[in-house]
């Protein structure tokens, strides 16, 4: 008996501590580096970027978690005085641009990410393809993008593309800052670049980075 009581004196100290623990690792604020996108649909090289290098590093390895991600799909695109929006690649790219516009207007980052790279892997419009895929519900999306127009759509991403003097997309910020110079390097390494950026700003080295 006496052997009994020791035995949970021992223990019962030792499990409340690890449950504190675990509670109180729940409770942890992640520090999360601010990245912004500024695209187009039907851009190659923003077609190329979103798909080899912003969708592995943010969904495979994990980097989203430790990222407030913004997408901006306006890119190069033009508002006249009367509101109406004219593409780079035409209209076929205003289209899609909305549609990737409801996505975001509706789905959390990750959800968001998964379809948009999904739909840039091709050219048309693959939106109930990749939302089978991921088993997405997008009703929410179909019902914006049928219920507006493409002009009231974009116009947000056109106040936010307003405010980063960017001279082609893909053009990305880290940490609200524009800087041409990081632009090549961030497009063909970004996970790299996101890495020591992520340590520089938070001291903390990521898993597989």
């Amino acid at each position: 008996m006496k052997s009994l009581l020791l035995w949970l004196l021992l223990v019962i100290p030792l499990v409340t501590e690890i449950t504190a623990k675990h509670h109180h690792n729940r409770g942890l604020v992640v520090n999360k580096l601010p990245v912004t996108l500024y695209y187009e649909a039907l851009c190659p090289y923003c077609r190329e970027f979103v798909t080899k290098q912003l969708n592995p590093s943010m969904i495979r390895k994990d980097r989203l978690a430790y990222t407030d991600l913004t997408l901006v799909p306006y890119g190069n695109a033009k508002t006249n005085a009367d509101g109406n929006v004219t593409c780079q690649h035409g209209v076929e790219e205003c289209e899609l641009n909305a549609w990737h516009g409801c996505i975001l207007e509706h789905h959390n980052p990750n959800e968001s990410l998964k379809l948009i790279a999904c739909m840039m892997r091709g050219k048309k419009n693959k939106l109930d393809t990749c939302s089978e895929r991921y088993q997405i519900d997008v009703s929410d999306v179909k019902e914006c993008k049928q219920s507006r127009s493409v002009n009231d759509i974009l116009a947000k991403y056109a106040g936010e593309s307003s405010k980063v003097q960017y001279r082609g997309v893909p053009a990305i910020t880290v940490d609200n800052i524009f800087n041409e110079e990081d632009q090549e390097n961030l497009s063909e390494n970004f996970d790299a670049v996101f890495c020591a950026k992520y340590k520089a700003k938070f001291n903390k080295t990521l898993e597989n980075c």
